[in-house]
C-alpha cells in the first residue's frame, strides 16, 4: 500500500533542492512523496508552523543561521517533528551540534537514493538513523572521550581542576579564574599547583601542551 508522505527539503541551493526531489521521486518505495522547499530557516520555520510535515530534510549550514539553531526553533514549537540532516559537513562539532539540538539522523550529501529512502523509513519507525560515515565519527569520537577519561582518573585530575585547566589554557589568571568561578584565589593556586603536579610539567605552557597531548582539554 502506498503511503503519501509529507516532505520538507530546507536548502539554500535550488540544484540540491531539485537533486533531493529527483532523489526522492525516482526511486522506488512505498512513498507517494508530497515535497516542498525552503531555501533559509526563516522560511522552514513559517511552513511547519503552517503545516506538518512526516520527514524535514536541513542541511547544517543556512543562509540566516546554522542548522541547530534552526532544528531548536522548530522542535521548540513542533516537538514531534521527525528532522534528518543532509549535509557535506562531517566534522566533530557540526555532528554533534545537530545530534544535540534534537535531529533523528544525519547523513551526507553523497548519499545514495535507496540510501535516503532507507533514512527517512528508519526516523519515520522512531528509530535514528546515522550514514556509515557519520557512524564512524561519532565511534571516533566515543573512542576518544573514553581514552580522556582513562586518562584522567590514571592521573586524578578532577572536573574541576579540567574546568581549571581550560581556563588557564584561554590565557586566564589565577585571579581571572578566581573571579569568573567565585571561588578563593589560594583555592585556584592549589589546584593549579596540584595540576602540575599531577601532569609531572614544571610551567604553564608545558602544562597546557602535556594537557592536549593526553586529550583531557
Amino acid at each position: 500500500m502506498i503511503k503519501n508522505l509529507k516532505i520538507l527539503i530546507v536548502d539554500d541551493h535550488q540544484l540540491v533542492r531539485d537533486g533531493i526531489r529527483h532523489m526522492l521521486l525516482s526511486q522506488p518505495s512505498q512513498f507517494k512523496f508530497n515535497i516542498s522547499e525552503a531555501d533559509c530557516s526563516e522560511e522552514a520555520f513559517k511552513k511547519t508552523l503552517a503545516e506538518d510535515f512526516d520527514v524535514i530534510l536541513i542541511d547544517y549550514q543556512l543562509p540566516d543561521v546554522i542548522g541547530p539553531a534552526a532544528v531548536s526553533r522548530i522542535l521548540y514549537y513542533k516537538p514531534i517533528s521527525k528532522i534528518l540532516v543532509l549535509s557535506n559537513y562531517d566534522e566533530y562539532s557540526c555532528i554533534l551540534n545537530m545530534k544535540q539540538s534534537g535531529v533523528k539522523g544525519y547523513v551526507l550529501k553523497n548519499i545514495s537514493p535507496k540510501e535516503l529512502i532507507t533514512a527517512i523509513e528508519t526516523i519515520l519507525s522512531g528509530k535514528k538513523y546515522f550514514s556509515k560515515e557519520i557512524s564512524e565519527k561519532l565511534k571516533d569520537l566515543k573512542r576518544k572521550k573514553d581514552r580522556t577519561m582513562t586518562e584522567r582518573e590514571k592521573l586524578g585530575v578532577t572536573s574541576r581542576q579540567i574546568e581549571i585547566l581550560k581556563l588557564i589554557s584561554d590565557g586566564m589568571t589565577n585571579d581571572d579564574i578566581s573571579k569568573k568561578l567565585k571561588l578563593a584565589k589560594r583555592t585556584i593556586d592549589t589546584h593549579r599547583q596540584n595540576l602540575l603536579i599531577k601532569l609531572g610539567v614544571n610551567n604553564t605552557a608545558a602544562l597546557i601542551k602535556k594537557a592536549a597531548e593526553l586529550s583531557i582539554l
